[in-house]
């Protein structure tokens, strides 16, 4: 590796080639900050000793930051829309709950007029009802083999 084409990372200060498009250590996007044409030195001189500049940034790279940022987005969306979903889905079931009540109100309400009207008129009330009669029976039976 020569040493005109090696630079050093802006945010952690480590190594890089010119070559490179992120940094290996920080994941510092460099490609932005390549020179258009590097310039090569027609004298070799020292290397430039390596300059630490304190991190301004979260341990993590930048490629895993912005992952966790997209999956914790993700999945507060998920939950919201999971809980707006349930909000919906209550409020529906009560509407058709309600709706249905009110129906069977109503149909209760004409049967029992007509139950009084043939009352009324000397008709057995009864004439209609059926009686149903049903025995169940359950059995367990645990076999045990050993």
């Amino acid at each position: 590796m020569s040493n005109a084409s090696t630079a050093y990372c802006p945010d952690c200060g480590s190594a890089y080639t010119l070559a490179d498009n992120y940094c290996r250590e920080c994941g510092m996007f460099l490609a932005a900050i390549r020179p258009a044409s590097p310039v090569m030195p027609l004298v070799k001189s020292e290397p430039p000793l390596p300059v630490r500049v304190e991190r301004q940034r979260a341990a993590l790279p930048a490629p895993v930051k912005k992952a966790a940022t997209a999956l914790a987005i993700g999945t507060a969306l998920q939950i919201g829309a999971n809980v707006a979903g349930r909000y919906l889905m209550h409020n529906a079931a009560r509407s058709v709950v309600n709706q249905a009540g009110s129906a069977a109100r109503s149909q209760a309400e004409s049967r029992r007029s007509k139950k009084t009207e043939r009352v009324e008129r000397g008709v057995d009330p009864m004439h209609d009802a059926a009686a149903v009669s049903e025995t169940v029976i359950v059995r367990r039976i645990w076999i045990r083999r050993g």
